[in-house]
Order: structure tokens, then sequence, then C-alpha cells
């Protein structure tokens, strides 16, 4: 049995069995649980057949969003479909040559044909079925030919859910002369004319590079929230064949909106050959949100609708008490550490030449050594805790009244300036090691309190990105700063709950109380650094348990959404990508384009709590991605470190920076930018203070 160690709190309940249970239903999901449309090791769409992997899915979403009867009729080469307040139909009317997706009550539609306008597939449909599919859900398959290819098109409608449609298309090239003029495939009609209309589109989400391929807003002329996702695992030969990035895929282009394909991909593509073009699904929901808490829980559930049918990777959690024991021995390299006025302070990078040091990796290095070390007792990880503890002192600023990242302060001095993620992380994990019977990390936690409260109510909670310390010169100047954190107000809530785990002082927590307020309004772009928009979560979530009060747990459904939004919910198989996984992979910020272990692992352990502490009372939707999230990452963790990588996806040289020249590929230390299959791993360099992940992750996967 699997239970949790943690420095947080002392009253905490056996880990996840949840989690657990997730996981062996997902290792075990059988051959009647995957997607009819894709059975291994073809399927046939039309005439035309593809070869797939044998990905997980699910035939029809789990949820019940309507008992709305699902009416079908097909007269010729034309249909019709209802359901609920939306209504479909091809080959009809002023837009014949498209399927037109409306509100029955609302003056604007959305067209689909694939390739846009002028080379639309659609065009030149032949033929139109429909059929009953698995779990009672409807499917309707169009097909024929142009002068470049064979195509056949089928529509998925599930029976619970009025408004989503799935469409993946089939194309066959009988010759490499592609069309040109090619456009995204939904554009915004007048359907009683054809002509282009209005669609008054509000963007709430839009795709985060190479993150989840979606697309979220909502319609005023449509009178529904919008969510357009391309299932990209299923688009890998695609992908293969033209050597295409799927990195900004979905967007928009002024009315229209889906899926950008160029002449050059058709042109790439070999003859006579299937491909999957398109696998997209259109999730229309009626209304527009009436609050930020509607517009996120209505976002995780039709995500995870979404979720359910795409394909996903089998996943395997790695064996983390091995790597933690292998981690801690590599802590032990040169390549890792500096001895500065006869003290070892561990690199921020392997191989960094800087004669200084980061506070960063100390507390990263030395709290997960210290986890370890609590939690099986291991002697190596009671002597890296024990160096690391003797340097935290060496990065205290009397004058800040707070822990610096740049240190030992007798080398560097004063830091210049602040960036909030770095210096509230550092006191975080101060309090989070002094629950852990640390004197001196509990002290410094301590002693930087007045300090962080006095930047909070500067900020009035809106914390800024970079903020003026302290000056005894220029007192006014003090927390100014430039740019925003908002997720800030989440981490350093989260922060006052441990001081009044350490002290019993409610002050701590009416502190916390008035943070998380500051969370509100930012809508997507509430996330600045996930793993502190992950610690929101989780002060919500504490917040909940202590108060009962449902608000908080409402509050914590857009830390949640945020994550989901900025996490990789696409395996990549093409390039150096098949033999890893990165599904799930978290970004570390809004526009990164990478995974990184530092912000993925840490979000693990606070949407871990978040889920163990009120799981049983928020919205299924978010517990099932949740559960997912925290199920795949014990995988995909595990291949940052690159002595688990197959040979050619990571580099050996670093160079982001110039005082990082080399990685040391030998050492199970985690690269910081793992990539898609196009790019190379390790280009920024190998994290030592994300060197914490896996004694971390070993620690609270421990046996009994």
């Amino acid at each position: 049995m699997l239970h949790l160690v943690t420095s947080c709190r002392t009253h905490r309940q056996a880990f996840l069995p949840l989690l657990i249970l997730l996981m062996l239903l997902v290792a075990c999901t059988t051959t009647e649980e995957r997607d009819a449309s894709a059975p291994s090791p073809s399927a046939a769409v039309g005439s035309l057949t593809v070869e797939e992997d044998d990905y997980l899915s699910a035939a029809v979403p789990t949820s019940t969003r309507s008992d709305d009867p699902l009416t079908v009729s097909v007269d010729g080469a034309s249909f019709a479909i209802e359901h609920g307040p939306f209504t479909m139909s091809f080959g009809e009317g002023a837009v014949s040559d498209a399927v037109l997706v409306r509100h029955s009550t609302q003056p604007t539609a959305l067209a689909l044909r694939p390739l846009g306008t002028e080379a639309n597939l659609l065009a030149a449909v032949t033929s139109v079925n429909v059929r009953d599919g698995e779990g009672g859900r409807k499917e309707v398959a169009l097909s024929g030919a142009t002068d470049w290819a064979q195509f056949a098109m089928t529509l998925y409608l599930y029976p619970q859910q009025p408004g989503l449609l799935r469409y993946r298309v089939v194309v066959s090239p009988t010759n490499s002369e592609a069309p040109s003029a090619l456009a995204l495939e939904w554009d915004a009609v007048d359907p009683s004319t054809g002509e282009e209309a209005p669609t008054n589109f509000t963007p709430y989400a839009e795709r985060s590079p190479f993150a989840a391929p979606m697309l979220y807003g909502y319609s005023e002329t449509m009178d529904a929230t919008l969510l357009l996702w391309q299932d990209l695992t299923r688009l890998n030969p695609f992908m293969t064949a033209t050597r295409y990035s799927p990195a900004s895929t979905v967007g928009r282009r002024g009315r229209s909106l889906g899926h950008t394909i160029s002449r050059t991909d058709l042109q790439r593509l070999p003859t006579d050959e299937a491909v999957v073009l398109y696998d997209g699904y259109l999730y229309l929901a009626e209304g527009e949100p009436a609050d930020e808490t509607v517009m996120f829980t209505r976002y995780l559930q039709n995500v995870k609708d979404i979720y359910e049918l795409i394909a996903k990777p089998a996943t395997e959690p790695a064996d983390w008490q091995t790597l933690a024991e292998a981690t801690l021995r590599d802590l032990d390299d040169p390549d890792t550490w500096v001895e500065l006025e006869g003290k070892r302070y561990w690199r921020a990078y392997v191989s960094d030449s800087r004669q200084s040091a980061e506070a960063i990796t100390q507390l990263d290095v030395g709290l997960g050594a210290a986890r370890y070390a609590a939690a099986t007792g291991d002697e190596q990880a009671q002597a890296i805790a024990a160096l690391a503890e003797r340097t935290l002192a060496d990065f205290y600023n009397p004058q800040f009244g707070l822990v610096q990242n740049s240190g030992p302060l007798s080398i560097t001095g004063n830091q210049g300036r602040g960036d909030t993620w770095y210096e509230l992380g550092h006191v975080l994990k101060l309090a989070e090691w002094g629950l852990l019977d640390s004197e001196a990390a509990r002290d410094l936690a301590l002693r930087s309190a007045d300090a962080w409260i006095d930047y909070a109510h500067t900020v009035d909670y809106h914390f800024h990105r970079f903020y003026n310390f302290p000056n005894p010169d220029n007192p006014e100047a003090a927390w100014q700063g430039t740019e925003r954190e908002p997720d800030a107000a989440g981490g350093y809530a989260y922060y006052m709950l441990l001081l009044h785990d350490l002290t019993g002082e409610s002050r701590y927590v009416e502190e916390a109380k008035a943070a998380v307020e500051a969370l509100a309004g930012y809508g997507f772009g509430l996330a600045y650094e996930t793993h502190i928009t992950a610690q929101a979560a989780a002060a919500c979530a504490r917040l909940w348990e202590m108060t009962g009060d449902a608000h908080y747990l409402d509050l914590a459904y857009g830390p949640v959404a945020n994550l989901v939004r900025l996490s990789w919910l696409w395996e990549p198989e093409y390039g150096t990508s098949g033999e890893v996984t990165t599904f799930w992979g978290l970004g570390p910020t809004q526009q990164s384009g990478v995974i990184t272990p530092k912000e993925q692992y840490e979000a693990w352990i606070y949407l871990d709590e978040y889920l163990r502490l009120a799981g049983d009372e928020i919205d299924p939707a978010a517990a099932t991605l949740v559960n997912e999230f925290l199920s795949y990452t014990l995988e995909v963790m595990a291949y940052s470190l690159p002595p688990r990588l197959p040979e050619g996806i990571a580099q050996p040289n670093a160079t982001a920076y110039e005082t990082v020249p080399t990685n040391r590929l030998d050492l199970y230390i985690p690269l910081e930018d793992m990539r898609d299959g196009w790019g190379k791993w390790g280009t920024i360099g190998q994290e030592v203070y994300g060197a914490g992940m896996a004694p971390t992750m070993g620690a609270l996967l421990v046996a009994e």
C-alpha cells in the first residue's frame, strides 16, 4: 500500500487511493472501452483505411449533460441533425457545401469546410450515410474525390452531449498537385445567405505553444461558448510525413477558426496512402458564463468530455525510489556543486561555472533529501540534507528581511531586484522544511514573514513580477515593481497557512483568506509560474477544509483550469518522440513551449493535496483531470532524467547560458527542457535546482 510522507501537515491521510485505482484502470482498459472508430491495428473511414497505434479512448463521454433527444435524418446526399438547442446540416439551403452548425435561435452559424472555402473537400461529396455507433452515438459518413485526393469524413454525435461534434477527415492523395489557397476549416456565416457573418467572439483561452491543442471562448451571435480541439495524437502519421510542427494549431484568423494546414504539407504526403488530416472536436455550450467560476467549470467539463474521447497512451509509473537513490548519489558529483568559503553549495545547473550559488537550488535539493531521509532513513539523503541546511542562513538578507536568491550574501552582496516566485518559493520551502523539524529552516521562514506581509499589503496581494527590495535610502520604493505574477497570491496564501501550521497564530489564516481573493479576475491569464498556480489550488482547498466555505473551492477552479490549458494533452510520436511519453507534460509559463521538471513535480505535490482534501466535493470533471495529471506525471517526469532516455533525444552541450557549457547525460539530474520530437532536449541544461524531484517523489510514494 502507498502512503504520503509530507512536510506540510501533521494530519495527512493515506496517499491517494483514488490515484492508484485510476492508474490500474488506465493500465487495464479493454478493447471494448476503446474508441470503436479507431480499433487497432487499422480503422476504416468510408473506403479509406488508416493504420493506428493502440491508444486508450472511450466511445462516448461518461457524463450526462442532457437528456434531449438526438435525431438524425438523411435525404440522398444531405442530412439534418437536431440535438437540444443545436442543429447541424449538410447539403441544404444557401450553404450546401459545408456542415452547418448553429444554435437554432441565433443569427450566426459555423460552416465546416475542410481545407477552407476555396479548397473545400465537401464540395465533392458523392455519398452520405448514417449509422449507429457504439454507446448510442450517431455516425455520419461523407465521402468523395477531388482532382487531388479521395477523402472520407466521419461526424460523431454523442447522445448526452448536445453541441459536441467530432469530425475526422481521411485523405488519400492521388497525385502531388495539392490545392492552393488553403484556409482554416471553420467560418462564421449567415445561414440564410451563406455570407460571412460576425461572431462577436470573446476569446477566453487560446493555444499555448505545444500545450493543449484548443481554443475556447464565447460567441455573442451564437450565444454559446465554443471549445475547438484537435486530437494531435491521431495526427502523428500526418506530422511525420510532412515534418509538421503542431506548436500553434488550433487557432483563429479573422472570423475563421481551426487547424492550420499548408499546401506544402499536402504536397509532402505520399500518394495512394490514407492519412488522417483532421481529428477535431467542436463543443458548443449554450449561454454566456455568468462569472469566472462558471467559465472555468464549463471549460473543465467540456475538456473532460473531449478528453475521454481523444487518444491517450497507456502509462506505467517509474520506480521513483530507485531514481531517488540514483539522484542522491549523483549529487555528490563535482559537476553539481561548488565549494565557497568552506561550504558545499549545489550549482543551479550541471557544469555551471559561476562562483556563487542560488537559494532555489539549496532548498530544492535540501528539502527533497530531507523528505527522503524522513521517509526512508537513507544515510546519503541525510548527509545531503545536512549540507544544504548549513547554507540556508547565507541567503537571508537582514536589510530586506527575507531570503534572497543570490548568495552566499558575503560573496554576492545585496540582490538588485526580486522576482516574486523565486523569493516566495524560498520561504514556502523553508516553512515546509521547518515542519520536518529543521530549526534553521523554521527560523528563516518565520523571520521572513513580516517582510512578506508588508509586500502583500503594499500591492494589495497583486504581486509584481520584478520588484524592489526595501532600501533605507529610498523607503518609498520598497516593493514597487513591474508586470504581474497573478498566481503568486495563491502561493503567498499557502505560505501563510504553513506559518499557521508552525505557530498556530490565526493572523496567518486571515492573511491567506485575503490573498486568495486576489486570484479572481485574471481568467486564463492567472498562471504565471505553474507550480505556484498549483499552490493556489492547494491553498484554496486548505481554506475550504478549515472553514467549510465552498467559495474557496470555487476559487480553486481557476488555477486548475489554467493548469489543464498549459498541459500537453497529446502524445508526439514523430521524430525522436516515439520511445518516450510527454502526455500531460506541463509547461512552466504561458508561452514556454517546453515541459520543465521543476514546475511539474511541484505542481504534482500541490495538486495531490488539492485532490485529497477536496476531491469528493469538487466538480467530477476537475477531479478526473487532476487525477489524470497525477497519474501521467509519475511516468512523464522520469524521462527528464538523461540515463532513462534513448540515445539521440538529449544533446550533450547546453547552449542557453555561457556559464553552462555542457550536460552530463550520465547523471540522474533532470534536463530543464523536454521538447517535442523535432527538438533537442537539454538545450537549457540540467537543472540541479530541480534535482529534488526524484527524492521528493520517492518519499511521497514510499511503500509501508
